[in-house]
């Protein structure tokens, strides 16, 4: 089967079509075939972000390849002028595809370097404190920062943003959002939703079906361009080694580009050092990655766990040419960490913000009351028998060793406040925990701390921590 167009033999930096996508020419190589005569061994790389970056082929071997003309004009005496509406469509259509889609509302800023464009992008009515990000990544060369906003102030919305405007300026193609295992699906529909970017989930249920698609070679790492997976999925040794083998330079010409472009870690805190002893799977897993990506954005609305080892050693992982693990701040070290890294807002602050410029507070402050429970005689069986149950299961745990003592205690810990919600919840979680143990692989003692943490973190969104609490369910199954 041969090319149906005219071939032409392709140079270096052409733009060429190749199954069915658009890219540039990057090396072209001769050879003789004594049957066929000369044949072309043609590297493209595509420009579209989707899917692989580069194919190499014959070209003329290649089934519907061709590369357009240069400085090709269309020829007008074979087509009918657009219409007005369709005109209009067109202009927009590249007003909205260019960097600035609103020329000249920028020209009063003289102290942003880059102007912000993904609020008019993203389906979100971003709040002002929320620009702070944008506007402070969009100042930096190489984006290095850790956003610690309170709770309920949107800090995937503020990842978000920053996302989009590297997108929508072209500076990023390769992301990859790192997460709790219970989030992935909520940062998967976020970014969907509200910025129309596309991410794929990757686990090892999706790899499997990857290489059902298109062979048993196929690594995710490698062919998706967006990526969301867990911390506790990338920390495997086989899993991890199949993402590095992606950043490896060995088949390639040496390039000032590193192989990812965006690394997103959302509850960061669970990544942070120990203030001493041997580092977390997950601590590890974060320093042997975060060096093949140029950008970094750490999220976590409890930054500083009390020691400041722990806290420099994060940054560290951040942006190791600035900051280097110590257990004591010089003033300069402060200075550069809030002028440079560190964006952190407090609900309490906002509201004060709001009432020095005279406008209602936008916050409402939370008051604790307590309400009195009164149980009916089934739901005092179902607690008497869960009492037994703990007992029982407590007698057990005083023979195993501490850190297996601790995922036991964390398990009943959460059975029991789901019995005090309702009989429903209480049955919900019963029927994951046996799903877990019959599904879930053996789970480690840092899983399970991270979990507990997770659970304990306050939560505005209750379908969020409703979505948590269900995966902790399986975990303490496992």
């Amino acid at each position: 089967m041969v090319n149906n167009h005219k071939v032409t033999v392709p140079k270096v930096g052409m733009l060429a079509k190749v199954r069915g996508r658009r890219g540039i020419i990057s090396s072209v190589e001769a050879f003789s075939d004594n049957r066929e005569g000369n044949l072309h061994y043609v590297r493209v790389d595509y420009t579209d972000g989707e899917g692989s970056l580069r194919d190499e082929i014959l070209w003329e071997r290649e089934v519907g390849a061709y590369v357009e003309e240069p400085n090709k004009l269309p020829r007008i005496e074979e087509s009918t002028p657009l219409s007005p509406d369709e005109y209009k469509a067109f202009i927009r259509s590249v007003r909205w595809s260019s960097l600035s889609p609103l020329p000249g509302l920028y020209d009063e800023l003289k102290d942003v370097r880059y102007p912000i464009t993904a609020p008019f992008f993203a389906a979100v009515q971003a709040e002002d404190f929320q620009l702070e990000p944008l506007v402070r990544a969009m100042n930096m060369n190489r984006i290095s920062m850790l956003v610690a906003d309170d709770v309920g102030l949107g800090k995937t919305i503020e990842a978000g943003l920053v996302l989009r405007d590297l997108i929508q300026k072209r500076r990023i193609r390769k992301i990859l959002i790192l997460t709790p295992a219970s989030l992935r699906e909520q940062w998967k529909s976020e970014m969907k939703s509200k910025f129309s970017i596309h991410f794929d989930i990757v686990d090892r249920q999706e790899t499997e079906n990857l290489q059902k698609r298109i062979g048993m070679e196929a690594n995710p790492w490698k062919t998706y361009q967006h990526v969301i997976t867990s911390f506790h999925y990338l920390k495997q040794a086989d899993i991890q080694n199949q993402f590095l083998t992606t950043c490896s330079y060995a088949d390639e010409k040496p390039s000032a580009r590193l192989p990812w472009d965006l690394l997103i870690v959302d509850e960061a805190h669970n990544l942070m050092p120990p203030p001493y002893g041997k580092e977390s799977d997950l601590t590890e897993m974060l320093r042997a990655i975060s060096p093949y990506f140029e950008h970094k954005l750490f999220l976590t609305a409890t930054p500083h766990n009390g020691h400041t080892t722990s806290f420099t050693g994060l940054l560290e992982l951040l942006d190791p040419v600035r900051y280097h693990k110590t257990n004591e701040f010089t003033p300069s070290q402060k200075e550069r960490i809030q002028s440079l890294t560190l964006v952190r807002r407090l609900k309490s602050g906002i509201n004060r913000l709001d009432e020095q410029k005279g406008k209602k507070p936008r916050f409402c402050e939370r008051k604790l009351e307590p309400v009195a429970l009164y149980f009916n005689s089934k739901e005092k069986n179902l607690l008497k028998a869960f009492q037994e149950f703990k007992s029982f299961v407590k007698e057990i745990a005083k023979t195993k060793p501490p850190e297996e003592k601790f995922v036991i205690h964390f398990a009943l810990e959460v059975l029991n406040k789901r019995l005090l919600s309702s009989p429903y919840t209480f049955a919900d979680s019963w029927f994951r925990f046996r799903e877990g143990i019959r599904e879930v692989e053996g789970v480690d003692f840092q899983e399970a701390k991270v979990s507990k943490e997770q659970l304990e973190e306050e939560r505005d969104n209750d379908q969020e921590l409703e979505e948590v609490t269900r995966s902790n369910n399986l975990v303490i199954g496992g």
